[in-house]
């Protein structure tokens, strides 16, 4: 019986200690987080990283576009120079090309079996009275190898009969020994009534011989 004893008293006092002695009234929500290292630290660390990360790349992306629209600034600043330089030089080529143009035109004519004067002395010799000339022009062929004068006059008289005059001072300039040695062609271009005056107006053309040696 003692024995029971024993063991009746030691399970109640196991009993008696395993049981609170006052109520649990503690708002664990509202106790203040006593960890080493706080939850919310991680937190702020990780959004200042985030702001550290964008502000980084934006500031980044504007030292970017500030290097482009610097270099594009010094592109353009350059093109803008070599524009003008070239400019000048396409203006400076159009005037070599005028200026050369009438120095082949000078060598042509200086080259030419007959010159200018000499052949408005001819005419002036040759001229018959019912004719008239109006303009005398010395230019070059298309070929730029000869020189053409062009002759435009006019003729009085019936239009049958002054047109019979200018063809026969066609041939008479044809068979002139000198106009003739000197020029390849010499044809009646034009032929018209002019109202105005009530004569025919003539246009001859007179073809230099290239090298001397063509025929007519």
């Amino acid at each position: 019986m003692a024995f029971n004893l024993s063991l009746a008293k030691k399970s109640d006092a196991s009993v008696a200690m395993s049981s609170p002695w006052h109520s649990n009234f503690r708002n664990y929500q509202q106790l203040p987080d006593t960890k080493v290292v706080r939850t919310t630290f991680f937190i702020n660390t990780a959004a200042i990283a985030v702001v550290l990360g964008l502000m980084l790349w934006l500031g980044f992306r504007e030292y970017h576009i500030y290097n482009l629209a610097t270099q594009i600034a010094g592109s353009q600043k350059e093109i803008d120079a070599h524009t003008r330089a070239n400019r000048e030089a396409l203006r400076l080529n159009k005037a070599f090309e005028v200026e050369s143009k009438k120095i082949a035109e000078a060598q042509i004519f200086r080259q030419a079996l007959m010159n200018p004067a000499e052949f408005v002395t001819l005419l002036g010799q040759t001229l018959p009275k019912a004719i008239t000339i109006e303009s005398v022009e010395a230019r070059l062929a298309e070929s730029n190898v000869g020189v053409t004068f062009m002759v435009r006059g006019q003729v009085a008289g019936v239009a049958g009969e002054a047109a019979g005059v200018a063809a026969g001072y066609v041939d008479m300039l044809r068979a002139h020994p000198r106009l003739g040695s000197v020029f390849a062609a010499i044809n009646l271009a034009n032929l018209s009534r002019d109202a105005r005056s009530n004569s025919l107006t003539f246009d001859i053309s007179l073809r230099v011989k290239a090298d001397g040696k063509e025929k007519k």
